[in-house]
């Protein structure tokens, strides 16, 4: 397919909202998803969209099987992030538009991109087909696959594969073709705050009673050192071999040179081999809104991302024993768990990632590298588990240094595109 034509593809689903965390988008995911599988329809392949109880629609399709080969399932996912403030995009976020060498649109790295990248490896292997391909799309990555365990338990045979390739991460530089070897996991939690008072005056109340917010903020800070250092005991670390970032490139990939790093030894092992803690959200009266009173209640929501070894059950009880323990003045506090995942380690050294490496290497200009992923992918940890034996390859066409994900502006290289199909398509005709 020439570049024309991937953008051409390309636009055609950016233009689709398909904003699964949105109820008034459910149309357009619908959509998205029936766009996905008259693509692969148009191919020949069997194909079908499935929902389970409660889920987004799922294109499942699969060319025919022919047991003496082995079976590779490509996996991207078709729904998008919400846009966020429109004031911060350059251009209109489902109006995509060209720019040097880039697709800018939401949706166009992630994950679009990834479906593009798989509809174009199976066309050019269709007429000598080397190994059996599944293909799975997935409608609900972006609000964290909370069906998929159910998916794949009502569709195991649909996608039980030797090799599964997840075209949702994505390559550390621009023309640097990169291979994930790891995920983070995640456990969230609300931290509320309840003192057993009514609202009242500052005039009469403060000073002799400890508001919600001061509460709130004693247990934030309780998190972290001067130097940014996580100081939830009971946590471990992954130790792993990974590319290294440096100083002057985070802060690129950060949208500010002007940006204070904390002072660590690693920036790539912080980021990807570290358990990691931010607050993402407080609940608070707006300073427009706010009275003069001793507020009794606040709610904050954190997410600590886990190294990819760690047991989120651990990690979460971890948390809650911290924030207990952290309680200042014998506040009224509650620890609410809420949603926990997995990491994911894939092995870079087994048959399939041994020869993608080796199709890279000859395609792009630059040598491979090998990163961890801050993120999660759900799917990855609920496939691991579900098909232990299978190989697990995590590439992507986005990129860390421009691409944007779930940001305004986001984008896609190009011939980053054109280059993982040719690698992928190469690899698949050398491994049968």
């Amino acid at each position: 397919m020439s570049q024309e034509k991937i953008i051409n593809l390309l636009s055609e689903m950016v233009e689709i909202k398909s904003i699964s965390s949105d109820k008034n988008h459910r149309d357009d995911v619908d959509a998205s998803a029936q766009f996905v599988e008259n693509l692969f329809a148009d191919l020949g392949l069997n194909t079908q969209v499935i929902k389970v109880a409660g889920g987004m629609p799922a294109v499942v399709a699969h060319t025919t099987i022919d047991p003496s080969k082995k079976t590779v399932l490509l996996y991207a996912h078709h729904d998008v992030q919400p846009v966020g403030d429109l004031d911060l995009w350059n251009t209109e976020p489902f109006d995509p538009v060209v720019k040097e060498g880039r697709l800018y649109g939401r949706g166009s790295g992630d994950n679009k991109a990834g479906v593009v990248v798989h509809y174009n490896v199976v066309k050019q292997l269709l007429e000598d087909l080397p190994v059996n391909i599944r293909i799975f799309i997935e409608g609900e990555e972006e609000i964290g696959s909370p069906t998929m365990s159910d998916f794949i338990e009502q569709n195991r045979e649909a996608l039980e594969a030797d090799v599964i390739v997840i075209a949702d991460s994505g390559n550390v530089k621009i023309g640097v073709p990169t291979i994930t070897t790891s995920l983070r996991g995640l456990a969230d939690a609300i931290i509320e705050v309840d003192q057993p008072m009514r609202p009242v005056h500052s005039g009469m109340g403060g000073g002799i009673v400890p508001d919600a917010f001061m509460v709130l903020s004693k247990i934030i800070a309780s998190f972290h050192n001067e130097k940014g250092d996580l100081m939830i005991e009971g946590l471990t670390s992954t130790d792993m071999k990974v590319a290294e970032l440096d100083k002057s490139y985070t802060q690129k990939m950060l949208g500010s040179e002007e940006i204070n790093l904390f002072d660590t030894d690693s920036i790539s092992k912080r980021l990807w081999l570290e358990p990691a803690l931010d607050v993402l959200a407080i609940d608070a009266p707006s300073i427009e809104d706010a009275v003069n009173l001793v507020i009794p209640k606040a709610r904050a929501k954190i997410s600590l991302r886990l190294p990819p070894t760690e047991d989120p059950e651990h990690a979460m009880q971890m948390l809650e024993e911290h924030v207990m323990k952290n309680i200042p003045w014998n506040a009224s506090v509650k620890f609410i768990p809420n949603s926990k995942g997995s990491g994911v380690v894939a092995n870079p050294n087994k048959p399939f990632t041994t020869e993608l490496v080796n199709s890279f290497n000859s395609i792009w200009d630059n040598e491979t590298a090998y990163i961890g992923v801050g993120g999660s992918i759900p799917f990855a940890n609920d496939f691991v588990r579900e098909f232990p034996n299978a190989e697990l390859v995590l590439v992507g066409a986005a990129d860390e240094e421009l691409g944007n994900a779930h940001a305004p502006n986001e984008s896609v290289q190009l011939d980053h595109i054109e280059m993982l199909i040719e690698s992928l398509v190469k690899t698949l005709k050398n491994i049968s």
